[in-house]
């Protein structure tokens, strides 16, 4: 048998063996003498043939172990060189230390070392459990054969100290670690309280320009002018994420143009001043009541084509709606908005100036009017590519006496941060005055356009 091929099992036998030829050495050391008395019966005679046999028998078994144990043990002192736990089976009868700790039930520190370092899965320490078990055994049963202890045979017997591995004693952390009592202050804490901010602030701002020149000899003729256009809207909402939405919003457009033929010099090209507020409580999902009140004027004068007759002025008109209905916010990727529905409306149309009264259908002699009946207002922004943006206003009012339709397009090019072109489309309808009919002789239609396209200086903030 080749020393990679011994086995646990090989080895454990080899230690039954071993106990077997120790109890056997000590039972023929001391050997019970059988004397016969001359007066002692035939019998007895034949008994002591029985013990004979019995003694050859017994020694034939004894000889069949001790030859099968020189054969153990000739392979063990030729695995002894590398597991070194077969030296106590191999070398003289020496009472070892770890075999008579665990024997007699004490703690020595080779027995800890060798018997509860590692886990239970260790195959050679299992091994050297197994030889310390036999050696308790011999130990006890036949003491007079071991008369040698381990520290004489340490200190006579050369044995190899070129281990690959050191085996220690493992040891915890915490058991190594100095218990030190360590004390906390803890300095009262302020607690404050940072009431949220519901309110969200955005605007936009642009200003535009436009300059157009002929020299004097132009062949097609042409009379150079000069336009500008400011735009401004602030957004100033608050929602408490509860109940409570409150939407506000103010915009403000004048634009004007300048011409050498006729007069005035400076024509405005585009007038207003809108301010629109909106205060909704949480209904059900999507859907809160609201109330709405807008007002709508114009910061300059403005002129018919001739630039002769006004026809519009700052408070003539002025316009206050006011209404109460139901508010839904929707938003779906790139679109969002609200829808207002508002069964109950009250508007109020104030004149200023008396030249403008029969303009806006007041009676000479009153500078306002009153209207009742439902409206709908939408809003929306649809976001068409990253630098496309439509913004819309659809405004619609009815009752026996009036209709009135708005819808206004604002499409931004955003060029960059600070530069973009706008479109401006706002078709209109209005039946309340004869004077806003299409035509000279005013018997068109009551519908009407208006349009720009400018590229100027923009800025989000």
């Amino acid at each position: 048998m080749s020393i990679a091929t011994i086995t646990m099992r090989h080895q454990r036998a080899l230690l039954v063996a071993v106990s077997t030829v120790l109890l056997a050495s000590a039972a023929q050391a001391s050997p019970r003498h059988h004397r016969h008395s001359p007066d002692e019966p035939t019998d007895s005679v034949l008994q002591v043939n029985a013990d004979s046999l019995f003694a050859d028998s017994v020694a034939a078994v004894y000889t069949n172990a001790l030859a099968q144990l020189t054969q153990a043990l000739a392979t063990v002192r030729t695995s002894a060189k590398v597991n070194p736990y077969m030296f106590p089976l191999v070398g003289p009868a020496t009472l070892w230390n770890g075999a008579l700790a665990r024997e007699m039930s004490i703690s020595l520190d080779d027995a800890d070392e060798q018997d509860t370092l590692g886990s239970s899965d260790d195959s050679q320490l299992e091994l050297l459990a197994s030889i310390h078990q036999s050696l308790g055994h011999a130990y006890t049963s036949t003491p007079q054969l071991f008369a040698t202890t381990e520290n004489e045979v340490m200190s006579t017997t050369r044995l190899r100290s070129d281990l690959s591995r050191t085996v220690r004693r493992e040891e915890r952390l915490s058991s190594q670690a100095q218990q030190e009592r360590v004390s906390v202050n803890i300095a009262p804490v302020e607690v404050q309280a940072q009431r949220p901010n519901f309110w969200t602030t955005k605007g936009n701002g642009g200003l535009q320009f436009t300059q157009n020149y002929f020299s004097g000899n132009w062949y097609q003729g042409g009379e150079k002018n000069y336009s500008m256009l400011g735009l401004l809207t602030v957004d100033a909402n608050f929602d408490n994420k509860q109940r409570i939405q409150w939407d506000n919003r103010f915009e403000a457009q004048l634009g004007f143009q300048t011409s050498e033929s006729t007069k005035p010099k400076f024509r405005s090209t585009s007038n207003l001043l809108r301010l629109t507020s909106k205060l909704g409580v949480k209904a059900v999902k999507k859907w809160n009541y609201a109330a709405q009140l807008q007002l709508q004027s114009q910061p300059y004068m403005t002129y018919d084509g001739s630039g002769e007759n006004i026809t519009a002025d700052f408070l003539s008109p002025l316009y206050v709606r006011s209404s109460l209905g139901m508010d839904y916010k929707f938003s779906w990727k790139r679109l969002s908005g609200s829808l207002y529905l508002a069964p109950l409306s009250y508007n109020i149309t104030y004149v200023d100036r008396n030249g403008l009264l029969s303009r806006y259908g007041i009676h000479t002699g009153h500078h306002s009017k009153h209207d009742w009946g439902p409206n709908i207002n939408l809003t929306f922004t649809y976001q068409i590519m990253d630098n496309i943006k439509w913004t819309s206003r659809a405004y619609w009012f009815s009752n026996l006496s009036l209709t009135r339709i708005e819808w206004e397009n604002t499409f931004d090019f955003k060029v960059n941060r600070y530069i973009s072109a706008k479109l401006f489309l706002y078709p209109r309808f209005e039946d309340s005055s004869v004077s806003y009919r299409a035509g000279d002789n005013h018997d068109g239609t009551y519908w009407m356009f208006k349009e720009f396209l400018s590229l100027g200086l923009n800025y989000d903030f």
